[in-house]
């Protein structure tokens, strides 16, 4: 199995770096990711004004060149095991997050992870590690870690841990993959900004799939599948997630697209991925056990 350590990362999605390694289709990887913050934070003194670039946050390890990938073609990404950090950090600070505005003072927690849970608050969460940076490149140019899209990026989906898989459409040769900020445990919808923000090594096997036509990312866990998209509202994100999701279950099903969305509306579930992004993510949530396959 290959390694791929976490020194090796980029900023942004995009063909501008050369491919720090090339995997054919099949492969199991074993890969190191940095926290959101580029390990800056630390401890509870470390300020986050002083040690953050937020030009440069969310690092992801990568990029990977898919031998085969081809624009048109979707990346299968099966993620095996997801192992996180003794520690990570969760912060305020003003102007983050959805309640950003009424944040006067920032704060700086640094947070244990033990024996599979965070421990906050007198809280004893139980751990569910995720990968919040996930994608590829775009068609054209770049795009910042920060910000989500088509391509995957900074999706903040909870979905996207153990035991799923996530396709990506491809949109140059290759692919570019990349991934990064992992969290220990997150709230859907990250609301002020960060979860348990934390290193991790994460275990995958990527593939090529040449089976579907999605546009959009799509993750597919044991009962479900669920769409995601991304947008400059929610509103717009939720329009992009509902719109791949009818148009799946209607050919899989063989229905009228009329009757594929009537019984999405009594079906299927929305659900924000996160709402403090410079594009905003949620998913679609549709049940295996709808689809005739």
């Amino acid at each position: 199995m290959k390694i791929l350590t976490r020194d090796k990362f980029v900023f942004a999605m995009g063909t501008s770096h050369e491919p720090v390694l090339k995997v054919d289709p099949g492969e199991s990887l074993q890969i190191e990711t940095e926290d959101c913050f580029s390990y800056l934070i630390t401890e509870p003194d470390d300020s986050v004004e002083e040690n953050v670039d937020f030009a440069k946050v969310n690092p992801a390890t990568g990029p990977i060149f898919v031998n085969g990938a081809q624009p048109g073609d979707l990346l299968k990404v099966t993620i095996k095991n997801i192992e996180p950090d003794v520690q990570g950090v969760s912060i305020v600070m003003k102007g983050l997050g959805v309640l950003g505005h009424k944040v006067e003072n920032s704060q700086v927690e640094i947070i244990p992870i033990k024996d599979g849970y965070a421990e906050f608050a007198g809280q004893k969460l139980a751990c569910r590690p995720m990968i919040g940076v996930i994608g590829v490149a775009p068609a054209e140019g770049e795009v910042l870690n920060g910000t989500p899209g088509d391509h995957g990026g900074n999706m903040d989906t909870v979905d996207v841990c153990a035991g799923s898989t996530i396709y990506l459409p491809v949109f140059v040769e290759g692919a570019y993959f990349a991934l990064g900020d992992a969290h220990a445990v997150m709230g859907n919808g990250e609301v002020c900004g960060t979860g348990v923000e934390c290193r991790s090594v994460v275990d995958l096997t990527i593939d090529i799939d040449r089976e579907h036509d999605w546009r959009i990312p799509v993750i597919e866990t044991e009962d479900n599948f669920y769409f995601v998209g991304s947008g400059e509202t929610l509103d717009r994100a939720v329009e992009k997630a509902t719109d791949e999701a009818v148009a799946f279950l209607a050919e899989t099903n063989k229905i009228s697209w009329n009757t594929a969305y009537m019984l999405a509306s009594l079906a299927l579930n929305v659900i924000v991925s996160q709402a403090v992004n410079p594009l905003k993510t949620a998913r679609v949530q549709l049940p295996k056990s709808l689809l005739k396959m």
